[in-house]
């Protein structure tokens, strides 16, 4: 597999991220309120974001110039 950049994971960590709260906001934060399909792409979207993060973690060991996570994501 190629190595992904810093850059590329951080992008992706907030796309990620950002369809997460569009999803959420569609229902303002009610959940239960998700069609089943939604909830499915919702848990998706948390199992990659899960991912996303060891791997951005583990990179940010060798890039001590890259932000911390907690400045890629949203709050919330």
């Amino acid at each position: 597999m190629t190595p992904l950049s810093v850059q590329t994971l951080a992008m992706a960590i907030q796309a990620v991220d950002a369809e997460i709260r569009r999803i959420k906001s569609a229902v303002d934060g009610d959940l239960a309120e998700l069609e089943p399909g939604d909830q499915e792409l919702l848990l998706a979207f948390s199992q990659a974001a899960a991912e996303l993060k060891a791997a951005y973690l583990e990179l940010r060991l060798t890039a001590p110039g890259a932000p911390p996570y907690e400045q890629l994501v949203g709050k919330g």
